[in-house]
């Protein structure tokens, strides 16, 4: 027989003070679903403790919350994205981090409180300083953010 892992045993606990369950009354419950009458969690085997599971998320209604994948939220997906790009060192050299989302919104609200001499001042200032048409990489976005932030510090100044 299978031992009961110690994710089942979190489990269990969870579900246990989510339901709010008295110790008398999950005890009963584990001795319900186990063949020789256990009231422990740690002594229940792999099936016994899945089966109390099943018991808890189909009829009292417990819900299983997983930190898992998001897709609108890829912080949540891979752990390369919830460390800031220091921590995980330099990329390989054929390797390219495109810009987030995050820069990207911060670019055209910085870009929309610029007050431009031209309708195309944004792309011409792009060309000229950033040396390219359209934001391609992490590192061009760094770059345009800090020059969009110098020329609004200069402008009030």
């Amino acid at each position: 027989m299978k031992q009961i892992e110690p994710k089942q045993t979190q489990l269990l606990h969870i579900a246990k003070s989510q339901c709010k369950l008295s110790d008398v009354e999950y005890r009963d419950l584990l001795a319900g679903h186990s063949k020789d009458k256990k009231t422990s969690s740690k002594d229940l085997t792999y099936s016994e403790a899945d089966a109390v599971l099943n018991y808890f998320v189909k009829t009292l209604g417990f819900k299983i919350r997983t930190r898992g994948c998001n897709p609108l939220f890829l912080k949540d997906c891979n752990p390369l994205f919830s460390r800031p790009a220091r921590a995980r060192g330099p990329l390989p050299g054929n390797v390219t981090a495109l810009p987030s989302p995050d820069q990207l919104k911060l670019i055209d609200a910085l870009g929309a409180q610029v007050a431009w001499k031209y309708a195309d001042g944004f792309q011409r200032w792009l060309a000229k300083y950033v040396k390219t048409d359209k934001i391609r990489t992490s590192a061009q976005a760094s770059r345009c953010i800090e020059g969009l932030k110098g020329m609004l510090k200069n402008s009030k100044e």
